[in-house]
């Protein structure tokens, strides 16, 4: 049997995947989250903007903030206690999460009611009834082949196929691993969420319910689908390796974007009622298309810092943040006319919004706001 060899997984440089046994991590995915008087300086992932006046905001411990500033904000208790990595505001006011060990929680509009409707257990059985079936049509393709470089092709594939299978399987007893990392929805109203190995969910009920489409991706590596973001019914995903995927029919379908980049993508942000897209990853590298994806013009940071997270007006301007307290600024029709400026902090920034002419970022040491954005060449929200 050809073993493959584990990828690293690389969220950032502080989003560790925990190193504890299953029956704790089992626990943390059925234990409620512990408020705490630390909750907005610790690590803080993603954040989403509810109202004019409401940000709410997600991290580690399954801490869920509904913040409004740095001394009025209220804690909402999380079903689990793990890292949560993402969250969005659905179209009919749903709120919805995601995190490690497979966890998609959701709370009901102008309510902070969550619950848990998707977790590790369950993707396990989706992963390995899925490669059951390819493992199957594998085999059955392989007898119609005669070209013995075809057979021995497809038969180290198999072979691939089966090993994660028995890999799958194998995790069904020893419990969920797999991190879910990003979440969107479309015009229609499909909500898709991406992870850790390839992992690709769609639910069609506004998250009530959810089935595995990895097999609709061209991603036989398996590489990780870091960041999903949406335009109107055009999803796009970005991952390792400079992995970058489009689907123009809401998810049903699936086509690879060439990028000038092998090296992992973290974010990638969509313009809304425009064709421009900005992904952005290792060392600085950020790249801007103008035609959905067909082209890219590729720049790299005046810090060559790491950038993580990322917000895009509807006018352009864009707010990239990463590694050491980076934020950076530019717009999409002059990409190589960029701004600067270091948190004190210096700490790892995860994901940035505006609120009330601010920019809101979170990461390593929690929520900070900073200054005006008159100071800072205006960025829109």
């Amino acid at each position: 049997m050809k073993f493959k060899p584990l990828k690293p997984f690389i969220f950032s440089s502080f989003f560790l995947l925990y190193g504890m046994n299953c029956q704790a991590k089992i626990e943390l995915l059925n234990t409620a989250s512990v408020p705490s008087d630390l909750a907005t300086q610790s690590i803080t992932t993603a954040l989403v903007k509810t109202t004019n006046k409401d940000l709410l905001v997600v991290g580690e411990r399954g801490h869920i903030l509904n913040w409004q500033s740095e001394s009025h904000y209220n804690q909402e208790i999380s079903p689990v206690s793990l890292l949560l990595t993402d969250v969005i505001v659905l179209s009919n006011g749903t709120k919805l999460a995601v995190g490690h060990d497979g966890a998609i929680i959701s709370s009901p509009k102008d309510a902070d009611d969550w619950h848990k409707v998707f977790d590790g257990f369950k993707l396990i059985k989706f992963k390995a009834v899925l490669l059951e079936k390819q493992v199957v049509a594998l085999k059955k393709s392989i007898e119609t082949l005669d070209d013995e470089d075809e057979i021995e092709e497809a038969s180290f594939a198999l072979e691939d196929l089966e090993f994660a299978l028995e890999d799958a399987l194998n995790a069904v007893e020893a419990g969920p691993n797999l991190p879910l990392l990003s979440a969107t929805q479309t015009a229609n109203g499909t909500v898709m969420v991406t992870g850790a190995y390839g992992t690709l969910l769609v639910s069609n009920d506004l998250g009530e319910t959810w089935k595995l489409s990895d097999d609709l991706l061209n991603n036989p590596d398996k590489l990780h689908l870091n960041s999903i973001t949406s335009n109107n019914n055009i999803a796009y995903i970005a991952g390792e390796q400079g992995s970058v995927f489009k689907s123009l029919d809401n998810g049903s379908s699936w086509q690879s974007i060439n990028t000038p980049y092998n090296g992992s993508m973290f974010g990638i942000l969509a313009q809304k009622n425009s064709t421009n897209l900005v992904t952005f990853g290792l060392k600085g590298n950020y790249f801007v298309s103008t035609d959905q994806g067909d082209h890219w013009t590729h720049y790299i940071s005046d810090n060559k810092a790491t950038l993580l997270g990322g917000h895009i007006a509807e006018n352009g301007d864009v707010v990239l943040v990463g590694h050491g307290g980076t934020i950076f600024q530019f717009n999409t029709e002059t990409p190589n006319k960029t701004d600067l400026s270091i948190d004190p902090s210096g700490s790892a920034l995860s994901a940035v919004s505006i609120m009330n002419d601010q920019l809101i970022v979170v990461g390593q040491f929690g929520i900070t706001s900073i200054g005006n954005l008159s100071d800072n060449k205006g960025v829109s929200q």
